[in-house]
Order: structure tokens, then sequence, then C-alpha cells
């Protein structure tokens, strides 16, 4: 290949922002020497090839070829493992210098496969592609490079398979940002392709165990033992691969039960423009309560749903997707399935999980839309064996608790994502120059932020108390306004910032309401430090974001639960949230954070005034080992984390401050299994060990779930028993 500049030469370049690059390596290790080691205790050496290969999205920009000693002989199991960290170290080290010095901020590193066994044999426990994705920040991929397929030949030169594995991997990133991947689809079933169809490793088992309390953990691998050794199989279906709440679990729980060997698969339709504006705004937002009057479904809507739901299943599902001991139905978009599943799969037991604030006492009434809108759907869900909702009484219509059973379970987020990651001092400048990159392009704002700022990190969605915020925010700056000492600067800025999604029509209209509103007379004192922002699908920028809030936001109207809360909560920021839906089960008053009644923009100003001024302060203690140095804000936390590779993940459960387990991916996934044993009614295996087996007969894994006489019982509390902590499953 043609030379290129090295790694080590310097740069003249003085860009003003980072650097998007991308890192190609590949590894090739020599001959075995003939001769073993000696008696004198000198070790055999083999001579470890690899070559780094940086390309900037159009081509290679600089590479370079390292070599290091591998030992092969006279080292046991623990010193091959600190071989393999060492060198690990070492390529670490170059990232961390090419970051550093360059201004460049390495979005993905593509490792070129077949990586040699003997240093994958070695690397077993060094989790380098993990430590990569949550202390370095970068997409780690592992590529099989297209030129693997002449294996009658040579095999290319480690500059050549780091440059294919590079110019591989880029292909999977979004094309409006290089931050995150597309999710892809299977063509033939339209199953989600979660990680790239495992090209990223993101995380180890070994992570979400140190996340995990022991007592979840425990039961956690009960379950997967269970579900895995009776060959059971789970499939969901939902309506969008990315972009919202629902496919942000589904990424994490397949990932996590991949790691575990759990047969899963998610399946999505292809999506209809006509049919999303009907799921959104004449069912979603009907049996919320708040469409606009007159807004409702009819005769010829009907029709085109269920003949959209009809040729999906023709297209994609006729062959194999239906196939599965248990099928979850996330939600309206997809309940006219259902009765297909009924008529092909009669043994298919089906889960229907409702994630939405549905207004029961609307549903109940047969003079509203709201009962028309039910009804027509409940012909559907009626077939299902189980009804899961969030843990609010409020949002389950009559009809169903006469005949279903009813169980309650919040939705999940999840430690390893990009939401919830720690980011350091680099990503962080990172992220903060890209998101005032967005803000100034989308409305000619930008945020200082020696300033300090509120965030809300939400859709754009009519429900999501976005104008109750501005109003709010533009009263709490009169307030400053009007103090006998008003900050030279203005106080806090604000950012509204929140991902689109294919099934959503309502978020452009609502993203041009806040500017509407932004541009009256009566916000001229904010109008300039108001950051109003449609992001890509990045979640590490919203992550990011909101780690550094010095006051987070979720002010919904109507809400089913709304897991952005405990995320600001894990992060250590202040929350000041609404009392719709879920909410409040999530805040510790004045702990954590503070909960306000929904659409009342007072309350809200009052608070963000009253911890300025210090009258209001969460009085959270701080864990061990979240004290850096004598700083305990987030950002400080976090860059001490990012800098020690062998940290374990911090666990959710941290202090009397956190949230619960419940809403995190693990047990998450737990609840999952246990319902699935319970439904299919597994019988717990003669040869399971008798700690799994004890806590499965605990749990009363086999035991069937009943019938519509099962209601008002908080699926974290199956699972726990009396390990549950004070407070938890709490259902409203």
């Amino acid at each position: 290949m043609a030379p290129q500049r090295q790694l080590s030469t310097g740069s003249c370049r003085k860009p003003s922002r980072q650097q998007d690059v991308f890192l190609g390596i590949a590894l090739q290790i020599g001959e075995q020497p003939k001769t073993a080691a000696s008696e004198s205790g000198d070790k055999s050496r083999r001579d470890l090839e690899y070559t780094i290969v940086l390309h900037d999205g159009t081509g290679v920009i600089g590479s370079e070829t390292f070599h290091y000693v591998w030992h092969t002989h006279g080292l046991d199991d623990e010193a091959r493992k600190d071989q393999a960290k060492s060198f690990a170290g070492e390529v670490l080290a170059t990232m961390r210098e090419i970051q550093t010095t360059r201004s460049m901020k390495i979005c993905l590193i593509a490792v070129a496969q077949p990586v040699p066994e003997e240093i994958k044999s070695s690397g077993r426990g060094t989790h380098f592609l993990p430590t990569v994705w949550l202390h370095v920040d970068a997409i780690p991929f592992t590529i099989l490079p297209s030129t693997a397929i002449f294996t009658k030949l040579p095999s290319p030169s480690t500059q050549a398979g780091a440059t294919a594995a590079v110019s591989a991997a880029v292909k999977y990133l979004h094309a409006a940002t290089h931050t995150a991947t597309t999710a892809t689809l299977d063509n033939n079933d339209h199953h989600v392709q979660v990680d790239c169809d495992g090209q990223v490793t993101l995380c180890d088992l070994i992570h979400y165990e140190e996340s995990t309390s022991p007592q979840l953990w425990s039961r956690f691998m009960a379950l997967a033992k269970l579900i895995r050794g009776t060959n059971t199989s789970i499939h969901f279906f939902s309506a969008t691969p990315q972009g919202g709440g629902v496919a942000l679990m589904r990424h994490a729980l397949v990932r996590l039960w991949k790691l575990v060997g759990v047969q899963v698969k998610w399946f999505v339709p292809e999506g209809h423009p006509t049919v999303f504006d009907i799921t959104k705004r004449k069912m979603h937002n009907v049996l919320q309560g708040v469409a606009p009057q007159g807004t409702e479904m009819t005769d010829e809507d009907k029709q085109c749903f269920e003949l959209w739901t009809e040729q999906n299943y023709e297209s994609f599902w006729s062959r194999g997707a239906i196939d599965a001991s248990v099928i979850v139905i996330d939600d309206p978009q997809l309940t006219a399935l259902i009765p297909i599943i009924k008529k092909r799969r009669p043994d298919a037991k089906i889960i229907f999980r409702s994630h939405i604030q549905i207004q029961s006492n609307l549903t109940d009434d047969p003079s509203t839309p709201q009962y028309r809108t039910w009804n027509y759907l409940f012909n559907f869900v009626k077939q299902t064996d189980l009804f899961l909702a969030h843990p609010v009484k409020f949002f389950i219509p009559k009809n169903v608790h006469e005949n279903l059973p009813v169980l309650y379970m919040p939705p999940s987020t999840d430690p390893l994502d990009g939401l919830n990651k720690l980011y350091g001092h680099h990503s962080v400048t990172y992220y903060r120059e890209y998101f005032n990159h967005l803000a100034s392009s989308q409305g000619d704002v930008a945020i200082d932020w020696a300033r300090g700022y509120i965030c809300q990190i939400a859709r754009f969605d009519p429900s999501k108390g976005i104008d109750v915020l501005l109003e709010a925010y533009l009263k709490f700056r009169q307030k400053l306004e009007k103090s006998s000492f008003p900050p030279e600067d203005g106080g806090p800025q604000l950012i509204i910032m929140g991902h689109g999604s294919v099934d959503d029509p309502d978020g452009t209209m609502i993203y041009e309401m806040c500017h509407d509103i932004l541009s009256k007379e009566e916000y001229q004192l904010v109008n300039g430090d108001v950051a109003v922002v449609r992001a890509p699908p990045s979640d590490s920028l919203l992550g990011c974001i909101l780690q550094g809030a010095w006051v987070a936001t979720q002010l919904s109207t109507r809400e089913g639960f709304e897991v952005k809360v405990t995320e600001a909560i894990n992060k250590r920021v202040p929350i000041i949230a609404s009392d719709a839906g879920g909410i409040p089960v999530q805040v510790k008053q004045s702990l954590n954070g503070w909960v306000v009644p929904a659409g009342r923009s007072e309350p809200v100003a009052t608070l963000l005034y009253d911890i300025y001024t210090g009258k209001a302060k969460v009085k959270r203690p701080v864990p061990k080992g979240r004290d850096t140095q004598g700083e305990t804000d987030p950002n400080a936390v976090a860059e001490a984390y990012v800098g020690g590779y062998e940290q374990p993940v911090p666990p959710v459960r941290a202090d009397i401050g956190s949230t619960s387990e419940d809403y995190w991916t693990v047990g998450n996934a737990a609840k999952w299994m246990l319902l699935f044993s319970k439904i299919l009614q597994l019988q717990v295996p003669e040869g399971l060990g008798g700690t799994d087996a004890d806590l499965l007969n605990g749990m009363r894994a086999s035991e069937r779930i009943g019938g519509k006489e099962v209601d008002a019982t908080a699926v974290w509390q199956m699972v726990m028993g009396t390990d549950m902590l004070k407070g938890e499953g709490e259902i409203r």
C-alpha cells in the first residue's frame, strides 16, 4: 500500500474544534519459534505486529505499524492475562494521545478479524472493547474485512487489514452523526440486528454484574439458566428500531440476553406515514387525552391500520417471526397482529405491554372518543394472555380488569449505554462543541457553559409540558432580575433537546411551537438563552449534556413513566419533575429532586429560584468512591472514572438517593424472564444447582399466572420477595 503519514509525526494544523476520526487496527503474530523456553528461564518470543490507521470518513489520514514482544511459554494464566492487559494499555495510551495532542475525537475503533487466537485466549478477561466504549468513548467494532474470502492467497498486511476494517465500520454510522450507529434490519424478516448484528461490543457480562446488587444478580442468573435450559424463545414486536424509549429498552435487553444465551429476537414493521399518523394522533394522543377535540379514527383509518399489519406479516413475518414460545406486543401500533398470531400459532403465549398514560376515566365513558378508540383496540388486546402496564392503576381501563390478568412493570434504562455511561473531560468538551453547533444552526443560540444550564431531555410531544417549562423559565429569570443581587450574566440558561422518531408526526409541530413562543415579545428577556435542539439519534449527546446540567426537569402533563427521570437521578443531577403518571415513584422529595403539580409553571419557577439562592438543596449522601478530591459534581466524578481503565462500573443502587434497580436493564430482564417462566409454567430442572433452584422456587417461577383475578401486583415484588427494599415496587 502507499505510505501514509505516521501517527507519531506531528501536524501543524490547528482546528477550532475536535475533528471526528475513526481508528482501525489489525494484528498479526509471528511464527512460533521452533525451540521452547530454555532452562535458564528465557521465554520464547513472538513478534506481535499491529497497525493503527486513522480515517477521517473520506480516507486514511495517517497510520503506523508497531511491534510488541509476545511471550508464548513460561507464563501462567495470570501472567498471560497481565501481558494482554499490558498490550491493551499500550493501544489505549496511543488512542488517548491521538485525542489529546491532535484535537481529535475518535468516534469508533474497528478491530480487523481474525484476531490471532493467541491474543484472544490471553485477552479473555481484559475487556478491551468495552473499555474503549466506557473509558475512551469510541464505538468498538470487530470487523471481518471483505478480503477474508481469499483464503488461498497470502494474508493482507496489517495496514491493509486495518484500513479495510475501519472503511467497513464507518458505513454503519448514522448519516446524521458520527457518534451513533444505524439500527440495521434483516431484509428478510425485519428483525433488528442489535449492535450491528453483533459487530459492536459495548460491554461484557461482568459490567452488568458490577452495576447490580448480588441479590438481583443471583436471581437474574438463575432465571437465565431456566429460560436457556428449557429452550424457550422470545420474540418482541414494536413500532420502530430507533428513536424512542421502547427501542432503547429492546436494544439493551437483547444485548444482555445474548450475553447469557437466551433465544430472543425483536421485530419491527416497515413503516408507513399514513399509518403512523393514525397510530400517533388518533390512538396514542387520543388515549392520553391530549388530542384536539374531534380527533378520532374513522372506519377508513381502521381498515388502513389492519391492512398495513397484514401486509407486514405477509412480507416479513410469515416465515418464522411468530414461531416463538412467548410473543410480546408493545403498545397499540401492532395490536392487529394479535389475531394473526392466535390463528397461525395458537400455542404461543402473548403478552401485551401498555406504556402510555391511558385516561381510564375517559375510556370507561361510552360517550367519549377514548372509549370508542380503546374498545376497537381491546378487540385485539383481549386475545392475549397477560396485560402489562406501568405502575399506575389509573392507566387500566375497566374492561381490562374484567377480562385479563394485569401486572405492573415500569420501563427501564441501561447503565452501560450512551445515555447513562460516564463522560470524561475530553468527551464533555466535544459534545458541548457539537451541541452549540446544532443549537446555533437551528436557533442561533449558543450555551455559555460557565453560566450553568437547566436541561429537559424529551421528545417534542404535546404531553411533555414543554410550554410549561418555557413559562417557568421566564418566571424564574424574572425573579432573578427582581432580586437584590441579580446575576450579571443573567443566570443559568435552558436546554430543551430531544430525538425524533419515524412514528411521531407531532415532533416538528411542537419543535416549531417552542420557537414561536420564544419569538413573542414577553419572552424577550430569555429569547437568546434558550437552546431548543432537535438532536440526531446520538444517545451520547443526550447523556453527556444531561450529566453536566445544573438542574434537570421533566414536566410532562401526561406520562406513562418517563425513565429520563431515573437517568438524571443516576447522574446525581437534581430533578424537578411533575406528578404525572409514574414519574413520582422515581423521585424522593428533597433527597434527589422535587415533585411539582403537572401543568403549573409557578411552582417550578419558585423552586428554580430557591435552588439558585441556596434555599432549596437536595440532601443526598455521597457514596464511597464518588467524592473526587472534594468534588462531587457529576463531571468531576465521571472524569475520575474514565481515567481509571480497571475501575468497576458504578452500581445503579449506590445510595439511598438512587432509584430502584427495578428501573434498570438487569432488573427488567429478570422480571420478563419470571413472567415467561410463569406464563409457560416452566419446570425447574432437577439438575439445576441448589441455590438456583431455591431462588426459582422462592419466586414461584413454575406457578401459573392466574386469570383476571391477578391484579395490583408489581412484578418487581414477585422477583425480589423479601429482598425488595422499602419503598420499592410502588403502584400509584
